[in-house]
């Protein structure tokens, strides 16, 4: 008897009307095609792009939401993560125009999920050749604004895209080890940004060295939620630090959902890119606690 091959889920990232399934499920009825596809993950956001209206929808008679990439620091995205099947890719490849380039044109871009785990997965965006701003009706808006609710996701960028700019920032940064307060390194978290409160993320840590390494796992990882003045300058400096980025990174600088008294927020934080089997893991994911 052969072996059947693992094939990896098809994952997609939807920021738009898709985040309503009654809506996704109307569009596939009138064109009798199976709506049960699309299989909600959960909250999600991409870095980089910001939410924008500079796309006309024949269909809709109004503006539609589309992504406009900008920089990591200066621009992220909220929305949801599916996993889908051949046949559903199919069918938004149809819904969303894909590959006409006068519609949207489907692209891979990473999203990360509320534990802070990197998913290749597509998504859709229209190059639009003018910068216009083309207002959504009001009930294509409540599409939207539902779905973030219902995912417990922020409306500010949505509120933002519907003033016709950008004035949102993406401006929370989470630390959990030497950057934190007392710690060693300390002091370049005091030069342009503010102490939020203290905050925890899903997550397992490791003693690495002098220094902690944050992993995708089940449990809780303490920390600092730290509001930046300007990210794109505080992310430069961070990067360094943690030596993220190039082609073998120590640290990858994710999006991860943080928890604290005041709520829950979206925040860069740092994961250790490397194996951890040689390291101890610190049982309490305290590592203020931990070096007492």
């Amino acid at each position: 008897m052969e072996e059947k091959t693992q094939t990896a889920p098809i994952l997609y990232f939807g920021y738009g009307s898709n985040l309503d399934n009654a809506d996704w499920t109307k569009w596939c009825h009138k064109r009798g095609r199976n709506p049960d596809g699309l299989k909600e993950i959960g909250p999600a956001w991409i870095d980089e792009y910001f939410l924008t209206f500079d796309y006309y929808s024949s269909s809709r008679e109004a503006g539609a939401a589309n992504l406009k990439l900008l920089a990591s620091g200066r621009a992220a995205t909220p929305g949801a993560l599916f996993e889908i099947d051949e046949e559903t890719l199919e069918a938004l490849d149809r819904k969303e125009g894909h590959p006409n380039p006068k519609y949207y044109q489907r692209e891979i871009v990473t999203a990360y999920t509320a534990d802070g785990k990197a998913h290749q997965a597509y998504t859709y965006i229209h190059y639009a050749t003018e910068d216009n701003f083309h207002p959504p009706s009001q009930e294509y808006e409540a599409l939207i604004r539902n779905g973030l609710n219902r995912l417990e996701l922020t409306t500010d960028w949505l509120d933002s895209a519907l003033s016709g700019g950008m004035n949102t920032k993406f401006e929370h940064v989470f630390v959990y080890g030497t950057l934190m307060e007392g710690m060693s390194r300390h002091s370049e978290m005091q030069d342009g940004c503010t102490l939020v409160c203290e905050g925890a993320v899903q997550g397992e840590l490791y003693h690495i060295s002098d220094y902690p390494g944050l992993v995708v796992g089940s449990g809780t990882v303490q920390g600092e939620l730290y509001r930046a003045s300007d990210m794109f300058q505080i992310i430069q400096r961070l990067d360094w630090i943690e030596g993220a980025g190039g082609t073998n990174p120590l640290f990858c600088r994710v999006i991860q959902e943080v928890t604290t008294e005041n709520g829950k927020v979206w925040a860069y934080t740092y994961h250790y890119a490397k194996p951890t089997d040689s390291f101890e893991r610190i049982d309490s994911g305290d590592w203020a606690s931990f070096n007492e």
